[in-house]
């Protein structure tokens, strides 16, 4: 491993966060405090995907805590994405990025236990997707108004083919979320699309060909840096694509959310 040289003052914080009481809930499990540490220590190391952890004995006497301990915070971490434990001689614990699917499952578990319906989804997508149209009109730079261009072109071609323009549609907006530099928005979107990925709805030829209509029109307001404009459209055509579902499959919008592992 690369040796890293710390600044002074983040080589005294990090010796500190140990012995610190009131960075993290009195009654938080010393597992989820060692997990804590073990973050806090990838992100201020900077260290890259694949880079290798210190093994256990070194986290047990690092830490002060029990091989039980250190073991079950490598565990909830390898849960969460952010890590891997790899097996074999010369294994341990590896590090790694939680993916879109990590989020998705943790949305999905929640709308399950509160009952939520597959329509909860789409209103969710109907408000994300205005604002990330609105802030992409504000923020988008060359590179996104091309990604967007060629994306939208291809939106018109694949309107005969429904699997191609819905992973296009998708794609489109995934774009919009890259423009619109909102971060946060960008992750949920993408969760978004994964919990309607087998949704079951498949839009007809006229509906298709109105949604890659409409993707352009956006994408003007975009270009335009009209956030407003771009906003209502969004809207609008959102409000049709649920007044489709409501008309041909409304038992699809009754759908209870399962959890997506």
């Amino acid at each position: 491993m690369a040796n890293y040289v710390r600044p002074d003052h983040i080589e005294s914080a990090r010796v500190n966060k140990y012995t610190m009481q009131d960075t993290a809930p009195a009654n938080e499990r010393a597992a989820i405090k060692i997990a804590r540490d073990i973050v806090g220590d990838i992100q201020e190391r900077a260290l890259r995907p694949g880079t290798k952890l210190d093994p256990e004995h070194v986290m047990i006497q690092k830490f002060g805590v029990s091989r039980a301990t250190v073991r079950e915070a490598l565990r909830f971490l390898e849960l969460q994405g952010t890590l891997r434990i790899k097996a074999g001689p010369g294994g341990g614990p590896v590090v790694s990025v939680p993916d879109i699917d990590n989020l998705t499952s943790a949305i999905s578990l929640q709308l399950q236990f509160a009952n939520a319906s597959f329509k909860t989804v789409l209103d969710a997508r109907r408000s994300v997707y205005s604002s990330l149209v609105a802030e992409a009109a504000e923020n988008a730079d060359h590179q996104d108004l091309v990604n967007l261009r060629n994306c939208v072109e291809r939106l018109k071609e694949a309107v005969s083919d429904p699997d191609e323009h819905t992973r296009e549609a998708r794609r489109f907006y995934e774009l919009i979320a890259t423009a619109s530099k909102n971060l946060v928005l960008g992750f949920l979107v993408n969760a978004l699309h994964r919990m309607s990925q087998h949704s079951g709805i498949v839009f007809d030829l006229d509906h298709r060909r109105a949604h890659a209509k409409n993707s352009r029109l956006i994408l003007d307001a975009i270009e335009a840096g009209e956030s407003e404009a771009a906003r209502l459209m969004s809207q609008r055509m959102h409000s049709a694509a649920k007044r489709y579902w409501e008309k041909h499959a409304p038992e699809l919008l009754e759908m209870p959310v399962s959890w997506i592992t």
